[in-house]
């Protein structure tokens, strides 16, 4: 079996890869990887995915170049739903995109991520297979989304969003509540990463195996439903794109000390991501050379760093207090 290799990219540009997930159907997947750059003209439209790994067992594989690629078993299923069988699909996938086991790369691209998701046409939010209540709730959101399209209302109004939910028809049986419940506790909502992919995305669509709604339609369904939310699960949906995030603290207090307290609850397979996840969608921290990301760095160094920048120089003492947030 012929293992997939990387060849380097321009580190001193901004280049990056992109996916062409090629049309088909079935278990096997077939992709061509290639070089682009955010500050070209001639890169192709394209969709960046938001989804977590699921782990680190990469118990499937992927066709890329003609070579192999062992990915996660959700990125898979991912790569599954998402394909198209008429047309071929551009995609961003870190966990292909990037070689992983390079440091001076992962660095490089994590500087882009920014950029890589606000350039993206939509961010694809994959939330994980299906199951019945699931699609009970996408199917309601979805007549939701007719209803209100049907009135002509693309405008955030609760009030007449909550005369449209009354008008849409419910299936007997299970409740969309519960399946709307059942997706906030799904993984995605504690990965520290998501935050900066769908604060810099433009419009975003929220997947669960077939089945879509728009980011506005499935960030209105806890008001609409009586969900009542955990904190960190609502300064999640706060920064989803659209009428709403204009309306919450996200457009008031963005510095680094801020996010890392609303987000404090939020999880990373590598710690130093706590911060580095947070520094592109940050008011205060975006440019500063200190912290900018770098896994050459250990974990004790890039906490040292960020308590310089929080506390001055004479941080040394507020280590302490950073490493509770």
């Amino acid at each position: 079996m012929d293992i997939f290799v990387y060849e380097p990219i321009d580190l001193e540009r901004p280049a990056f890869r992109l996916l062409q997930l090629l049309r088909g159907k079935g278990p096997a997947i077939e992709c061509m990887l290639y070089q682009a750059y955010l500050d070209g003209t001639d890169t192709v439209p394209y969709d960046a995915l938001s989804y977590t790994w699921g782990g680190t067992d990469k118990a499937s594989t992927v066709r890329v170049n003609g070579k192999t690629i062992d990915v996660t078993e959700n990125l898979h299923s991912a790569l599954q739903h998402l394909r198209s069988e008429d047309i071929d699909r551009v995609l961003w996938v870190d966990a292909i995109c990037i070689d992983q086991g390079n440091e001076r790369e992962r660095g490089h691209q994590v500087q882009q991520m920014c950029k890589i998701y606000s350039q993206a046409e939509e961010v694809i939010v994959w939330l994980g297979q299906a199951t019945e209540e699931t699609n009970i709730l996408m199917d309601s959101l979805r007549r939701l989304e007719e209803c209100s399209s049907m009135h002509g209302h693309r405008h955030w109004d609760l009030a007449q969003w909550t005369t449209f939910w009354l008008l849409v028809p419910q299936d007997p049986g299970i409740e969309p509540r519960k399946g709307l419940e059942l997706l906030l506790k799904r993984p995605w909502f504690s990965r520290v990463w998501i935050l900066q992919e769908i604060a810099n995305a433009k419009r975003a669509s929220i997947w669960c195996g077939t089945k879509s709604v728009r980011e506005r339609t499935f960030a209105l369904a806890p008001s609409l439903m009586g969900v009542n939310l955990e904190r960190h699960c609502q300064a999640v949906l706060d920064i989803m794109p659209g009428h709403l995030r204009e309306e919450t603290w996200w457009s008031e207090s963005r510095d680094l000390y801020n996010l890392l307290l609303k987000f404090r609850e939020s999880e990373a397979s590598d710690s130093r991501d706590k911060i580095y996840a947070l520094l592109g969608i940050s008011s205060d921290a975006q440019d500063t050379n200190s912290l900018r990301p770098d896994y050459t760095k250990d974990l004790q160094t890039v906490i040292h760093d960020t308590s310089a920048f929080l506390f001055g120089p004479s941080g040394e003492d507020s280590r302490y207090h950073y490493q509770r947030m």
